[in-house]
């Protein structure tokens, strides 16, 4: 096996920007997508592309690492029954989908039963981080993940990368991780929905108060650093209609904090505001989707 030879299915968001990362540190990268416009781009920098993920597969000798960066759910188990049989023992799959962490463990007991080894990798950062250096949680088995640490350090930011635990902890800790970022969210929506609605709501400038809360403040951080951008673009957000759609993982954390009798308060009302989103037009909704769009380039809904 070569840890400098990649097989890379799925050129979304995440992973076109995941193979410019690694074509930047000297990987040969073998990516498939099934639209040609991320497929030219990733060529022009030096990858070996193809619409027939078989064909990628059969071009790489010995024992190969097979990155899936695709939809969670049916097209991740759609792609993985279609390239098992290509697989031998020695291979190794990474999924670096937002899975269900029980799915994932299904994955994995599926890859094994051939011989074939699994790890499931959280991965967060957005766009950039893909292109810039992630953070990654991968769950599975340690020799496979110690197999792939220098991979993994090649696409992180620096101490950006844990072994997490079994199969499944990887996925089970990026779910807990985003239903955070629900909550964290929500938290800046309704504060801002506050000062636009009250008592000096026709005196104060949003931008500035977003401005001062990120030099020095408790509450600074990236999600506030993102605040401010998208007010400075547009302090009344009116392009942003405040309908907030989510992608599942926020879901996942609530139903499994049932199962576990976990209280789970602040990110179970987090989630169904986002619900709630869908029929009720508040500034607070317009942040939300906004910062989805600035964080992950998830797109809106116009108003």
């Amino acid at each position: 096996m070569s840890d400098k030879e990649i097989v890379f299915l799925g050129l979304g968001k995440m992973g076109k920007n995941a193979v410019l990362n690694m074509l930047s540190k000297g990987y040969k990268v073998y990516a498939y997508n099934r639209s040609e416009e991320p497929r030219k781009e990733v060529e022009a920098k030096g990858a070996v592309v193809s619409d027939d993920p078989i064909k990628l597969l059969n071009m790489v000798k010995g024992n190969r690492i097979v990155w899936l960066m695709l939809p969670a759910g049916e097209i991740t188990n759609e792609f993985s029954r279609k390239i098992l049989p290509e697989l031998h023992e020695g291979d190794i799959v990474v999924d670096g989908s937002n899975a269900f962490y029980k799915n994932s463990m299904e994955l994995y007991n599926m890859f094994k039963s051939k011989g074939v080894e699994y790890v499931d990798a959280g991965c967060s950062g957005g766009p950039s981080g893909a292109r810039n250096g992630m953070s990654i949680m991968v769950g599975g088995e340690k020799n496979t993940f110690d197999k792939l640490a220098g991979l993994f350090k090649d696409v992180s930011v620096p101490d950006g990368y844990k072994y997490i635990g079994p199969a499944g902890s990887g996925h089970f800790v990026k779910m807990v991780h985003n239903a955070i970022e629900y909550g964290m969210m929500e938290s800046i929506a309704e504060g801002i929905d506050l000062i636009s609605s009250g008592p000096y709501k026709d005196s104060v400038n949003l931008k500035d108060i977003s401005e001062v809360w990120t030099h020095g403040s408790v509450i600074r951080g990236y999600l506030m650093d993102l605040t401010l951008n998208m007010l400075s673009k547009d302090e009344k957000l009116k392009e942003i209609s405040p309908f907030v759609e989510d992608t599942g993982e926020g879901r996942w954390a609530v139903q499994t904090a049932a199962e576990f009798s976990v209280p789970f308060n602040a990110i179970t009302n987090a989630l169904y505001e986002r619900y709630e989103s869908r029929q009720d037009y508040r500034m607070g909704k317009r942040v939300l989707a906004g910062l989805r769009n600035e964080f992950g380039q998830h797109g809106f809904k116009k108003a």
